[in-house]
């Protein structure tokens, strides 16, 4: 897994850089959330302990760090069902990487459930340009018992996009790039990775679904950090000069508090002529 998330950081940062290079300027770049519903939640059923269960929800729209796992050992049956999530929501962007797991040592006699849920709705006061990037992946069977989705849905729950893949017993995985203009509105942005129970009741789904994306507003101007009216090579050197501090400034454009990768993209999303 560890391997996965390397190779993904590499592809969002192109594929979001290359997304805005594509898209233009359009006024926005702010994301005002109005309700969220992230959690994780993980179950077992067995003959000798009935049902067991752990969750965890987030607070607010504060960062999100969890890891639930319900274990149950019914005579010479082992259960495990395990949950993840961890995900951000700033003033200009949302990431977020939630997984849910299954395994056991025996075939028969216990049930297991494994969920990661991310659901935030916003608002953009404004037309703002997006890039999403991300992935979705399963891995394991029996059939039709793991899912993992990434969707975004806009005013009236009109479908702006939406990526599913339900599990059929072996590996897949499908990368996700999503660019384009939203208009102003309200908005959801719902993701998860989830295990059903087994059926028949004798029956453990082993294996993994995963979701993980990074997604991405720009505003007018943001980067316009000498206030030429333009973003170019000076505003570029005063954000590398601020990297990794926490400055209180421009350079933190996204404002969580640190100058990163983040802020590289909107700057760089912004390069030219403030429109």
């Amino acid at each position: 897994m560890c391997s996965k998330r390397a190779d993904m950081t590499t592809v969002a940062v192109v594929a979001v850089v290359a997304a805005f290079a594509t898209a233009g300027q359009v006024d926005g770049g702010t994301i005002i959330p109005i309700d969220q519903d992230r959690w994780t939640q993980t179950a077992v059923w067995s003959e000798c302990e009935f049902f067991t269960t752990d969750s965890d929800a987030a607070k607010g729209f504060s960062p999100f760090n969890s890891l639930v796992q319900t274990l149950q050992q019914c005579d010479d049956i082992l259960g495990r069902a395990t949950a993840s999530q961890r995900s951000e929501i700033g003033a200009s962007s949302m990431t977020a990487f939630g997984s849910a797991a299954s395994e056991g040592e025996s075939p028969t006699a216990i049930q297991t459930v494994a969920a990661s849920i991310f659901e935030v709705a916003f608002e953009l006061p404004a037309a703002s340009n997006f890039a999403l990037d991300g992935v979705i992946s399963v891995d394991g069977g029996p059939p039709n018992l793991i899912t993992a989705l990434i969707r975004l849905t806009g005013p009236g729950d009109q479908m702006i996009f939406e990526h599913t893949l339900v599990g059929a017993g072996g590996p897949d995985s499908q990368v996700i790039e999503e660019a384009g203009v939203l208009e102003p509105g309200e908005y959801t942005l719902y993701a998860y990775a989830d295990f059903s129970w087994a059926n028949p009741i004798d029956v453990i789904p082993l294996g993994e679904a995963f979701f993980d994306f990074m997604f991405v507003i720009a505003g007018p101007c943001p980067a316009d950090l000498d206030g030429d009216s333009s973003v170019g090579i000076l505003d570029l050197l005063a954000l590398l000069a601020a990297w990794g501090t926490d400055p209180g400034g421009p350079p933190d454009l996204d404002g969580d508090g640190t100058v990163g990768i983040l802020d590289l993209l909107t700057l760089l999303a912004n390069w030219g002529p403030c429109a």
